[in-house]
Formats: structure tokens, sequence, C-alpha cells
């Protein structure tokens, strides 16, 4: 009797044993992606009326800035390795995400255009996945992939990223009030898996 329930606690052991070695692979298999991805699903938690989440495309004109001044931020050197990039008769210094034009001997940093391309981007960017449309975010700009480059552009209304830069604007429009980046607006938003910010339109 002792011998049959000491063979049922080992063999109830290699079962407990077995299921734990499973769950640790699934666990390590599923933090191999070292690549950030935001997905399409993220869709807010809480609704809200359909003209603050998708206010299309207005004018700086009909927008209240919160902030009556913008913060510049200048080197005096220019970014060590940085690539030169032509777009519509304007030069850019292009380093590790960020772009620079040369005034009066400095170096502001500045947002690039819509249009520009690049060849590569830095590793730390963010897959965002929306509808059928695969973006790579960084420093608050969307590029898309096309033909080996990487076009900035502006993403589709109801694109969900986690953060945005740290010198974003604060906008207010029709009493409502959007974070703006690069002539991108967003709603912050409460999602499923945290907060984030959609983007409801786009200034011109």
């Amino acid at each position: 009797m002792k011998k049959n329930k000491l063979t049922g606690m080992i063999f109830m052991f290699v079962i407990a044993a077995g299921s734990l070695h499973v769950s640790a692979q699934e666990r390590n298999r599923g933090q191999s992606n070292s690549r950030p991805e935001v997905r399409s699903d993220r869709q807010p938690a809480s609704s809200q009326k359909d003209s603050r989440r998708n206010v299309g495309t207005i004018s700086r004109d009909n927008a209240q800035f919160k902030k009556e001044k913008v913060k510049v931020v200048a080197t005096r050197q220019k970014p060590a390795g940085a690539e030169r990039v032509v777009y519509n008769n304007r030069t850019y210094d292009y380093n590790n995400g960020r772009f620079y034009i040369e005034n009066n001997g400095r170096y502001i940093q500045t947002p690039p255009p819509r249009g520009m391309r690049i060849k590569n981007l830095p590793s730390n960017y963010v897959r965002v996945n929306f509808g059928n449309s695969l973006y790579y975010f960084l420093e608050g700009v969307f590029y898309f992939d096309r033909s080996g480059f990487y076009e900035v552009v502006n993403p589709q209304i109801g694109t969900i990223v986690d953060a945005l830069p740290a010198d974003y604007e604060k906008v207010v429009y029709n009493g409502y009030t959007y974070y703006e980046y690069n002539g991108i607006l967003y709603d912050r938003v409460t999602t499923s898996y945290g907060r984030g910010y959609q983007v409801v339109g786009y200034l011109e």
C-alpha cells in the first residue's frame, strides 16, 4: 500500500515538473523578439464622439497652441557621423533618427518633412501595425518602407502609439485639447494595453 502511494506521488511530481518546463519555454519564446511592436487591435477602452477622434486636416490658423514659443534644440557642432540628405532643395543632416538644419553656425533639430526618404533607420524604432499598413515609428516620426527606402509619411487616422517625444505641443481645437508633433494631432486614450496616443488629424 505504501509502495503504491509513493509511486503515485513520484508520478505527480514528474507531471508537475514537465508542465513547469513547458511554461518556461513558452515564456522564453514570447520574450525572444526584442523588437517593440504595437498591434492594430489596440482600440480605446472608452468611446467618445467621432468628431473628437477624427478632425481631419485643419489649418494651423484654426488651432490654438498653448505655448506661444516653440522650444528650439540646437548644437554648435555637427553631429558626429551625420548623413547629408537633400529634399526639396533643402539640406538636412541626419543622425541616429534625428534631423538637423544648419543656421548661422548652429545645427537646429527639426522634424523631417513628409515625402523625405532615407536609406537606414537605427535599431530602436517601433513597428506599428494599423489595418494593412506597417509603419516604423521613431522619434515621433512615421516611416513607410518603399522599395528599400524609408519614407516619412502621415499615418492613418486611428493609429495608436505608446508614447510621444518630450517636445510635443498641446493644441486646442473646437474646445478639445490634443497633442501635436510634426504636424500630426493625437488624442490621449486608454486601451486594454494601457495609455496610448491615437492619431486624430493633421495640421497644415
